[in-house]
């Protein structure tokens, strides 16, 4: 997919160049006085991939200053000056302190940075307190403790009507969020909070956290503002749920010319080809990404995932491991990049002390999880490796690599009823994945589960990135079950089966196949078709030939029956 081809006017409001640039570098200063610097960031990016255009800079120092000191929040010179204090305690990351100081305020700008500061100090001592990162990712001894008090200091805002503050809404429904993971009512809270302020990156990253599949992502952007904002969630989402190339790329053609070099789009459009397993084009737009920003970190454990994979790549991984090391050794990224470039030299032990590390700097690194799970497996310590897919699964449920890597090891321990249980949750997750479609089949039919094995083998067949040999090993096993429910279906596979340009001319399917079609057409009475299949079979060894005279006989003695 190429980003610059295909664009069209988009269904959501982009502003003009440089007033769009105004609302990011709005968004910047509003999200960083927070200390929300993951949606800073991700808009200071957004706002340097857009085209520089004149602009009138008296009018832009303008708005940069006023919206610093005057904003929706009306803070008054004694309140401003306590946020400087706070805001400056929580830079230095004293968390307590900065809480402290602003107590006392009433402006919801001061209120949001408060709250934030006393919970990331019940955060701080949460993972002072986790030692073991195999333990309960829920254990309640690790658990925030700040957050009851600020859940009832909040809620009696929201009573009185004093929270319609879009930051005060998403620090609220985070919590929330952390006190009740299955509260169905979570999304809501989120797009309240989006409604509120559309420009806030977190919290369209928690809503989408919230989606589990393409019916519930429907019913939200139904909801969605007609914002610019919504689009990029669309496209973010079309990653997380992992749609089909062409779906992401209708979704980008949305996008007006202006955004065809944006840093987002790229590395989602990177990370597209990823999931759909097309590692060498998912490569090339990593190293251009690379290029154009050398001390990046960030997505570069996938990219690392990328090199692993790919053969004759240990150089370039090597090099990307020395980059990140360079950039942030202290990142969990780069402890998983490194841990990719010590199992490429199948230092095993090594790699998952990196991974360790990882976890220890982010407990929920995904990508530490899950990559700690495969050495674990290689190693043969299953009971390891199930801890780390189902600590991967916690973080993320629809990581569908960790359930089906958890079908796997349950398959591989023969216990098949758990296996299919893990390779349904895959399954569900890409319904379009051939390889999940084929495992479930196999499961169930060696469960004698013929019903549901032909709609799994039929499910795969229908997926696009089926291979010839897996079409082909799909196709026999389908026409096999239905030989004992459905002989006319049956009969029609293994003509579309034999139909087939490459089905080698001594397969033993073919040899399946014509016996098949011959004692199907000898008991349907058509001679002419069975004689055929029948002398097709006499080309396929002795065995077949005495199988080829059998059949003959039959067909003799049944005419002369029926005469």
């Amino acid at each position: 997919m190429n980003l610059e081809t295909g664009l069209k006017t988009s269904s959501y409001e982009f502003f003009p160049v440089n007033e769009m640039k105004k609302v990011l570098r709005e968004v910047v200063v509003q999200c960083s006085e927070r200390g929300l610097y993951f949606s800073a960031k991700w808009a200071a990016e957004t706002l340097e991939g857009l085209p520089n255009e004149p602009v009138d800079t008296s009018e832009m120092d303008t708005s940069i200053d006023s919206s610093m000191i005057q904003e929706s929040t009306n803070l008054d010179l004694v309140e401003y000056d306590k946020f400087l204090l706070g805001k400056s305690y929580f830079d230095v990351k004293e968390f307590d302190r900065a809480a402290y100081f602003l107590e006392s305020c009433k402006s919801s700008k001061c209120r949001f940075l408060k709250i934030y500061s006393k919970y990331l100090a019940g955060e701080k001592r949460k993972d002072e307190e986790s030692h073991d990162i195999m333990g309960q990712m829920n254990d309640l001894k690790t658990f925030n403790k700040e957050i009851p008090k600020l859940m009832e200091e909040m809620e009696s805002w929201r009573n009185s009507c004093e929270m319609n503050d879009g930051f005060l809404l998403y620090i609220y429904a985070v919590m929330r969020k952390q006190l009740y993971p299955q509260d169905k009512n979570l999304k809501d809270l989120f797009l309240e909070s989006i409604h509120s302020y559309h420009y806030n990156w977190s919290a369209w990253i928690e809503l989408g956290e919230c989606i589990t599949n393409r019916d519930m992502l429907g019913n939200v952007l139904d909801r969605l503002p007609n914002t610019f904002m919504s689009l990029f969630f669309k496209l973010h989402m079309s990653v997380e749920l992992q749609d089909f190339p062409q779906a992401f790329s209708d979704i980008a053609a949305e996008f007006p010319s202006e955004y065809v070099d944006n840093r987002f789009l790229k590395t989602k459009q990177a990370l597209m080809y990823y999931y759909n397993r097309d590692y060498d084009f998912s490569e090339t737009i990593f190293d251009r990404l690379l290029k154009s920003d050398p001390y990046r970190v960030d997505d570069m454990d996938i990219y690392s995932n990328i090199l692993y994979v790919l053969e004759g790549k240990s150089a370039k991984l090597s090099i990307l491991a020395h980059m990140c090391v360079f950039s942030d050794k202290f990142r969990a990224e780069t402890m998983c990049v490194l841990g990719n470039y010590y199992s490429s030299k199948v230092e095993r032990e090594k790699a998952i002390s990196y991974f360790r590390r990882a976890l220890q700097i982010d407990r929920n690194c995904l990508s530490a999880w899950t990559l700690m799970g495969h050495e674990y497996v290689e190693i043969k310590n299953t009971h390891a490796a199930v801890i780390s897919y189902k600590r991967a699964v916690e973080v993320n449920p629809k990581d569908y690599r960790a359930w089906c890597a958890l079908g796997q090891i349950y398959e591989m321990l023969k216990l098949p009823f758990y296996a299919i249980y893990y390779f349904q949750r895959s399954s569900a997750l890409r319904p379009y994945d051939s390889r999940m479609w084929l495992r479930l089949a196999a499961l169930y039919e060696q469960q004698c589960l013929y019903v549901e094995a032909i709609k799994g083998f039929s499910r795969a067949l229908e997926a696009k990135d089926i291979d010839s040999t897996s079409t082909i090993y799909a196709m026999t096993k389908l026409a096999k079950l239905y030989e004992d429910y459905d002989t006319e279906q049956a009969a029609v596979i293994w003509l579309r089966l034999l139909a087939k340009d490459d089905l080698h001319e001594d397969a033993e399917e073919r040899k399946n196949g014509h016996k098949y079609l011959a004692h199907y057409y000898k008991e349907k009475g058509n001679v002419e078709d069975c004689i055929r299949h029948t002398e097709i079979l006499s080309n396929f060894g002795v065995q077949s030939k005495e199988d080829a005279r059998i059949i003959v006989k039959e067909l003799e003695d049944g005419l002369l029956l029926s005469k």
